[in-house]
């Protein structure tokens, strides 16, 4: 990890402006040192736009923080009934008890922005409590996520990046009105770029990072539903209330753990991740097995939505489990993927748009970085060999990426001063398009939005009569490119 060029003292109350949102795919992380803050670029840090959770189908509620006693018995409670059954050791006990009562004085004392983040991480600590969900496996995650806050808000600001501290190598991401969360996919995530840094050779290796960061990962899996472990999500999101799991974060964590077994000589990570596999044949609110659109078995992305199909969610998922089932030799995880599949196979084109890609069965269209990310997963589970279908999108999705556009002006030959017309052209895939219109050498009119493939126009009234030269430019879907397409045609308008 090299130091950036940028550093803050953490008395300074810092802004998201002044920390600033990383690009996407940038590997900025903010390192909490005591009482300093620090922006550092780490190259096996995953960026946001590749870890996002992706586009949920709801908001949740904002919780607010608990202001009666009844949470703090209910924490309280939680933690002697786990002392009772012999589950927590009483130094930890006490250890938890002082980080509670730490963060709500803490709270009373921040205001603003502040106080609120920290206000919504207690709420989910009392929610947990008087719902009888702080189970003893779900402490550990619990607790630390709410010191990790308290330590973080006491001092700083709004962060524009990832958050970790001094002497681990969790990631923290900051959900708005949330306060800092520990994300299991971007953690899992890191530790697939630290064992590719390793096995590729790349200077940015580090089995010592690896080890860390899986050893701590190990210890935040949460028993859920009796069955099987989940590394779960804390907070309120897309009408999921807290705790919910991921079938990304699942898949990609059994990756994950499987690997570093391989590299760094840990069985241990391997029995963590078998232990995880149940929550594929799990049905949700618990698990993330659901029905799919077309029949067969789906994975879901969150385990609250089980409507919800994500393209490159469930492909991940399954790559998850392929290659865990590969370094394992485990039948139980091949037959996981067997099952599941096929769905997949089916599901999978339908995300082809014919010029772009869709993100979610019958959803929207992708973002450029979801279409790059679904073209990544086609292209993992084509190296793969799961079926042709998987080489023929990511060759397609990367053309759509890449291929010039073409544009053609088709009208108006005239138009009439003061009266509303349509500037017409046909466009031969998803791109931005920027229509300038000259009287001479002046700009009259100039307009830039995006547009589907097919006869497409833009709206302009013209000011005065005259000739006027219309030129039209361009450009697929990826940012940092200029106009690849145009056309150009005049106008007479009387």
């Amino acid at each position: 990890m090299h130091l950036h060029k940028r550093a803050f003292p953490a008395l300074a109350v810092a802004c998201a402006a002044l920390w600033g949102a990383p690009a996407a795919g940038a590997a900025e992380v903010i390192v909490i040192d005591g009482e300093r803050a620090e922006v550092r670029h780490d190259p096996v840090s995953p960026g946001r736009s590749e870890t996002s959770l992706g586009r949920a189908r709801g908001r949740g509620p904002s919780a607010q923080a608990a202001a009666s006693p009844r949470g703090q018995r209910a924490v309280m409670r939680a933690l002697r009934k786990a002392r009772r059954a012999g589950k927590l050791s009483a130094a930890r006990q006490r250890r938890y008890r002082r980080a509670y009562l730490r963060a709500r004085s803490v709270r009373r004392r921040l205001t603003g922005t502040r106080g609120r983040q920290l206000g919504y991480v207690i709420s989910i600590v009392d929610r947990l409590a008087r719902r009888r969900r702080l189970t003893s496996s779900r402490l550990r995650s619990t607790f630390l996520q709410l010191s990790r806050n308290t330590q973080f808000w006491r001092r700083h600001g709004v962060p524009g990046a990832d958050v970790k501290f001094r002497g681990s190598e969790l990631l923290y991401r900051y959900f708005t009105g949330h306060g800092l969360q520990i994300h299991p996919l971007a953690n899992f995530v890191k530790a697939n770029k630290l064992h590719g840094a390793c096995t590729k050779g790349t200077g940015s290796c580090s089995r010592r990072r690896l080890r860390r960061l899986l050893d701590e990962l190990s210890k935040l899996a949460v028993r859920r539903h009796r069955r099987f472990v989940a590394w779960e999500y804390q907070f309120h999101f897309g009408g999921g209330s807290p705790p919910w799991m991921s079938g990304m974060a699942q898949g990609t964590a059994i990756q994950a753990l499987a690997r570093g077994s391989q590299l760094l000589h840990r069985p241990r990570y391997l029995a963590t991740a078998r232990k995880a596999l149940r929550g594929f044949s799990t049905r949700p609110p618990a698990g993330v097995k659901a029905r799919g659109p077309l029949g067969g078995r789906h994975y879901l992305q969150y385990s609250f939505d089980r409507r919800l199909f994500i393209f490159n969610a469930f492909t991940q998922s399954l790559i998850g489990l392929f290659d865990y089932a590969e370094i394992a030799g485990s039948s139980y995880a091949r037959r996981l993927f067997e099952l599941a599949e096929p769905e997949l196979t089916r599901e999978i084109p339908k995300s082809d748009l014919g010029d772009w890609t869709r993100y979610s069965w019958r959803g929207r269209e992708s973002t450029p970085d979801y279409h790059e990310l679904l073209r990544e997963v086609a292209q993992s589970a084509c190296n793969r060999k799961f079926g042709r279908v998987y080489c023929t999108l990511a060759r397609r999705y990367r053309g759509y990426q890449t291929d010039p556009p073409e544009i053609e002006l088709t009208g108006p030959a005239t138009a009439s001063e003061d009266s509303g017309t349509r500037i017409r052209f046909s466009l031969s895939k998803l791109s931005t398009v920027e229509v300038k219109v000259y009287k001479g050498s002046s700009l009259a009119f100039r307009r830039i939005a995006t547009f589907r493939r097919g006869n497409r126009s833009f709206g302009w009234t013209p000011k005065s009569p005259g000739t006027y030269t219309i030129r039209l430019g361009a450009k697929e879907q990826r940012t940092g490119k200029g106009l690849k397409g145009r056309d150009s045609g005049t106008v007479l308008v009387e």
